[in-house]
């Protein structure tokens, strides 16, 4: 094999390799990006039970407020010897004042697991996503790398033909200087020379 051969060979081998290099880099962006993705996903996740459980904590210490307040009156009218019917009315406080307890207490807790798993959900998504992205640009990365490679072959093989064509025209025109007679040999060294000359150019 020529040196001109062995030096496109490795020229288009450093392009075959920087282009594999150029797709690593691209799969392992597309791996960060699914790292962060699920990072995010789960501080979202985190942050929404966060905020679920302070609100059904507020819900408790208002219910709570309001329940010790309601036992506060009947406390009241118990020492002040009120009648039966205004202590029931004051127990009747008391019972609405739980019930409303348990009613915000429910309504907090279910709004917290919806924003939970709607939460979840967009996480999913997200990393889904992310994880979708990292397998194409895989796929591409192959595509890209065949495709490197068959360009690569494809313009050795042209280059090869030119040198070997080159190569040809050398040889027809030694023979022919070889076969001329003396009076013509001065024309012949000049197509042997414009070969030699074109070989070389091809060989750069």
């Amino acid at each position: 094999m020529s040196f001109l051969k062995l030096s496109s060979a490795s020229a288009l081998a450093a392009l075959i390799l920087v282009g594999c290099q150029t797709n690593s880099e691209s799969i392992e962006q597309a791996r960060e990006n699914v790292d962060e993705a699920k990072t995010e996903s789960q501080q979202q996740i985190a942050q929404a039970e966060q905020e679920g459980t302070a609100q059904v904590r507020e819900a408790r210490r208002v219910g709570t407020e309001n329940i010790q307040e309601e036992m506060k009156d009947v406390k009241e009218a118990r020492l002040d010897a009120e009648s039966s019917e205004d202590l029931s009315e004051e127990m009747k406080d008391v019972r609405e004042a739980q019930r409303e307890l348990d009613e915000s207490l429910a309504q907090a807790e279910k709004a917290k697991a919806e924003d939970v798993a709607e939460a979840k959900n967009e996480a999913e998504e997200r990393v889904a996503a992310a994880r979708n992205r990292l397998a194409e640009t895989k796929v591409e990365a192959l595509k890209n790398a065949q495709n490197d490679v068959m360009e690569a072959e494809k313009d050795l093989k042209e280059e090869q033909a030119d040198v070997t064509e080159a190569e040809a025209t050398l040889a027809g025109a030694k023979k022919k200087l070889s076969e001329t007679s003396e009076t013509d040999k001065e024309a012949a060294q000049g197509a042997v020379k414009d070969a030699e000359e074109s070989l070389a150019a091809e060989k750069k």
